[in-house]
């Protein structure tokens, strides 16, 4: 019972407002689904939905907790700010080449030079064989014959039909529309369909595939203004009459000459590519990567010198280049897939062994790292010595710092959690600071990407706890879904499970 209110629910199903039984099973079809699977579907999420229910209904949050979480959501703090970057702050600090050479000599395993090799390499692509497809005329008139029925539309027949229970029903209705009787006033009177009866038993224009099989079956065989005898189907028994025939034609060769020719194309460069692999395949086995160039008239790329963590080219090509068989064996690799429509063969030409980067390379590398140390420490120190002198009300001190470093207060003023008046990580480290009693709280804070922050906390305060059923319902449908999958777990580890991969 409810699964069927479930369904008739569904507008999807609704003609006028009201559920059409034709609808849903057109509907159904159109998507690939029987009416049992798709049920069995809307069974099992109807009953994952009942077990969520009856557990949203056993889970509970305390008063208490309830009490605490809804303060601290609603809770808001008053502060202002310093923001210092380690990047502005670069000009003020040295860093003297001794230190950059004991850095060096401490890090030496550090600046490593990785094995490098340079590859040959044939490649074939769909795009770049597509470029050299010619196609004549008389070629693609031939394949438009060839290939006519893609380019038919499909015939549409219009019915009208009755629905009713019996075949005694049926029978009545044929004995009346053959003395005469109105078809469309019959539909209006007995039929079942909802969906159509208004529109007496109107069922539009519609291709082989959508009806159901019986229904459809009838129709393809009857003639225009013919009235069927009584066809039972899953749904009844129908009376149908076949108003209209829309025969299926074939688009013009002049009106799809573009389509046919990218068509052709890529029929054309697919059978190329796959005969070009093959013997690709064979010469590359039995040959230089030269002598396949020179016999299949392709192109030998030479690539540039680079790693086996290199990004330059796919993971599938640096994989194979530093595979066994051509690093270290010499030969040519086997035809590697790069993708779905290109292919290579590759042989190693050069290699760059492993090597000690020298002080002279790398100095300026260190320079740049030792300078971001420093000005990130500079900056640090300078938050720590405002914040010291305000906690102490030296704030003459902490007056004379923020001049000598160009530093101004931001106000911000009150703030939720949630709030966006400020970076998300300051107003995290704002609401990780402990309440003020009575003066402001100052506190210095290192945040990532080379920033430090002095933060003024002046006051706190708590709003109404006006959002407190809302919290209370998050917090139950939280602890419902917490249950929900912690029974799943359960479930799987203890059932006798097999998972079907290449079936998902």
């Amino acid at each position: 019972r409810e699964l069927r209110a479930l369904i008739h629910s569904n507008n999807v199903f609704k003609i006028d407002g009201k559920f059409s039984l034709e609808k849903y099973k057109q509907m159904l079809r159109l998507n690939g689904y029987s009416d049992t699977q798709y049920e069995a579907v809307k069974s099992t999420e109807l009953t994952q939905s009942q077990v969520k229910y009856n557990l949203l209904n056993s889970a509970f949050v305390t008063p208490y907790a309830l009490q605490n979480l809804s303060k601290l959501n609603n809770q808001q703090r008053k502060f202002s700010y310093i923001k210092l970057s380690a990047d502005q702050y670069k000009g003020k600090v040295k860093v003297d080449i001794k230190s950059v050479e004991e850095y060096y000599d401490k890090q030496t395993k550090s600046f490593f030079e990785p094995q490098k090799i340079k590859v040959d390499f044939i490649e074939l692509s769909l795009s770049e064989i597509a470029k050299d497809i010619k196609v004549n005329d008389d070629e693609l008139f031939n394949f438009y014959e060839d290939e006519k029925e893609r380019f038919t539309t499909e015939e549409e027949r219009q019915a009208q039909h009755i629905l009713v229970e019996s075949k005694q029903q049926a029978e009545q209705i044929t004995t009346q529309l053959n003395s005469g009787a109105d078809f469309s006033k019959l539909a209006e009177t007995h039929s079942l369909d909802t969906g159509s009866k208004d529109a007496g038993g109107d069922l539009g224009f519609f291709t082989l595939g959508v009806m159901m099989s019986e229904f459809e079956d009838k129709v393809f065989s009857m003639k225009v203004g013919e009235v069927s005898s009584p066809v039972k189907t899953e749904f009844g028994y129908h009376v149908i009459k076949l108003n209209n025939i829309q025969t299926g034609t074939v688009k013009p060769f002049d009106e799809i000459r573009v389509e046919l020719a990218e068509l052709y194309t890529q029929r054309a460069a697919q059978k190329s590519l796959y005969d070009l692999t093959e013997q690709l395949t064979n010469l590359a086995y039995e040959a230089s990567l030269e002598e396949a160039s020179d016999q299949m008239n392709l192109k030998l790329n030479t690539s540039e010198f680079f790693a086996q963590n290199s990004t330059e080219f796919e993971p599938k090509f640096a994989s194979a280049a530093y595979s066994d068989l051509v690093l270290n064996k010499g030969e040519n690799s086997e035809l590697i897939e790069l993708s779905k429509d290109r292919f290579v063969v590759l042989r190693v030409k050069d290699k760059l062994a492993e090597r000690q980067k020298l002080f002279d390379e790398v100095k300026g590398e260190i320079n740049t790292h030792l300078t971001t140390l420093l000005s990130k420490t500079f900056i640090d120190n300078v938050a720590k010595q405002i914040t010291d002198a305000l906690t102490k009300g030296d704030n003459k001190t902490a007056q004379v710092l923020m001049d000598k470093n160009q530093l101004k207060w931001k106000e911000v003023g009150w703030v939720k959690r949630d709030s966006i008046k400020a970076d998300v990580a300051i107003v995290n480290q704002v609401f990780a600071l402990p309440k003020p009693t009575n003066a402001t709280t100052y506190s210095a804070q290192s945040l990532n990407k080379g920033q430090s922050i002095v933060i003024a906390l002046s006051k706190v305060k708590t709003t109404d706890d006006t959002s407190a059923k809302a919290l209370e319902r998050s917090l139950l449908n939280f602890e419902s879904d917490a249950m929900f999958n912690s029974i799943l777990t359960t479930l799987r580890k203890n059932a006798d499970l097999e998972i079907f991969t290449e079936r998902l």
